[in-house]
């Protein structure tokens, strides 16, 4: 197998745990197009020759159920250009007609704004508890940032996600699909990937996994001067010269833009269709020596040490946790959540990961994060999505592998609301309902770990 030296050095340092970051903040990326942007800059990862497919050992099991006859479940896992209508919806109606005789189940299990990071730790219960029998990943847009930041982390995560899927059941297909940020089209018209991109084929390689990078043709289109990445809304999605918008935010597809990513999926559907000899799927040993796939979820109650004000939210509640939309009954069985500055949440773990799992929204406030007494950092709640309820949860960068305990306290100090709407220009929502802002609340429903849980005297909690 080729190695590029880049990514083999990222492997390697997967054995040097990375200790607390220096910055005395985290979480403050406001304007994600912005940090996509740096990121391509800043990155040291070795990028790879740009291709819009390549087969590997393809996805066989699933095009000879498929060509059987046979039920099928398919797997969806990425973010919100997965979770929306748009590729994913293209090619679940492409299987539905190519295999009319094939009873196929859909399941949708992407969520808005998440990348490996997070995929590794809700993993087993979203997405291997259903058994899928194939699975779309498409994370390479939302690793941007952190393949910047904490590149070692996001391959392990990513890595972390296939081995679950692996050792769960080991004639699952896998595919690796890429999406287009404005800040890849240049990269890709002088034919290279992104570096996150080029860190996911890294992955995708050693365990012979195909990919599909649905950005190939609009890049093409956008050289030619025949599309144009980001422009205001337009009729029938063309700008004034009559060039396709693929996007109006610099992100998220127009209209057209999902056609065209579409399109590029199925091409690659078309070419993987032709191997159908059943296989069981090869286990290389991992890149990475931190068993990113042991990463897991546990309910926060009986599990952490809440100390303050706090109120506790089930689904039981009815309204009173209506506020958060139905889809808080799935995500938590419960939800501590404060008003109070002061009020705190510790958790005692062994391993080398920690995080928790709550809602992020309009009144979302500042939290201080103490790790084994070292100084503290700061994590705004708050982000430019927040006018709306959504899921948040994401580890903490890597501490040495050991016993830790950590704390997160609600702080007296309230985010920049309205500047920060502003970068998506949604801030005449702020103004317009303040009510909905006034608060600064912190909430906690599961916490996510790399190891294990412990008790005071170092004993794993069940």
């Amino acid at each position: 197998m080729k190695s590029y030296s880049v990514f083999t050095l990222i492997s390697l340092a997967c054995v040097l745990h990375a200790q607390q970051p220096s910055t005395d903040r985290l979480g403050i990326e406001n304007d994600y197009a912005r940090i996509n942007a740096e990121a391509e800059k800043s990155s040291k990862i070795e990028l790879r020759p740009a291709a819009e497919f390549t087969p590997r050992a393809g996805m066989p099991n699933l095009f000879a159920k498929l060509e059987k006859g046979e039920p099928v479940t398919i797997a969806y896992y990425g973010g919100s250009i997965t979770a929306g209508p748009g590729w994913r919806s293209v090619t679940l109606e492409w299987f539905g007609k190519q295999y009319p005789a094939a009873k196929i189940t859909e399941l949708n299990a992407s969520l808005g704004g998440s990348g490996s990071l997070v995929g590794v730790f809700r993993a087993d219960y979203d997405l291997i508890a259903p058994k899928p029998d194939a699975v779309f990943i498409e994370f390479s847009l939302n690793d941007v940032a952190d393949v910047r930041d904490r590149p070692t982390e996001v391959a392990g995560a990513l890595e972390g996600i296939i081995r679950k899927l692996r050792r769960s059941n080991p004639d699952t297909d896998i595919c690796l699909a890429y999406t287009l940020h404005s800040s890849g089209v240049d990269l890709l018209n002088q034919g290279k990937f992104s570096a996150s991109v080029s860190l996911h084929e890294g992955i995708a390689e050693h365990y012979s996994i195909p990919t599909i990078h649905m950005g190939v043709e609009a890049s093409q289109l956008a050289k030619e001067d025949k599309l144009v990445f980001t422009a205001p809304k337009s009729p029938g999605d063309k700008d004034a010269q009559g060039r396709i918008i693929f996007s109006n935010d610099g992100t998220h597809p127009s209209e057209t833009g999902h056609a065209l990513n579409g399109a590029a999926a199925i091409r690659g559907l078309e070419k993987l269709r032709s191997n159908t000899k059943a296989v069981s799927h090869s286990m290389p040993a991992a890149l990475c020596v931190i068993p990113w796939e042991k990463a897991k979820t546990i309910a926060a109650e009986d599990h952490a040490t809440f100390t303050g004000t706090w109120e506790k939210l089930t689904a039981a509640d009815g309204p009173g946790c209506r506020r958060f939309g139905k889809r808080f009954y799935s995500w938590f069985p419960h939800l501590f959540r404060t008003a109070t500055p002061g009020s705190s949440v510790t958790v005692r773990f062994r391993g080398t990961h920690i995080g928790i799992k709550g809602m992020e929204g309009p009144d979302s406030g500042i939290v201080s994060i103490t790790m084994d007494g070292k100084p503290p950092v700061k994590q705004t709640l708050f982000t430019v999505y927040a006018n709306a309820w959504v899921y948040v949860g994401s580890p903490l960068p890597a501490v040495t592998a050991g016993d830790h305990t950590v704390t997160w306290t609600l702080l007296d100090e309230v985010p920049d609301k309205e500047k920060m709407l502003a970068v998506k220009k949604t801030d005449q929502d702020f103004r317009d309902h303040p009510e909905k802002y006034k608060n600064n609340t912190f909430s906690v429903g599961q916490i996510l770990v790399l190891g294990d849980l412990i008790d005071v005297n170092g004993k794993p909690l069940p």
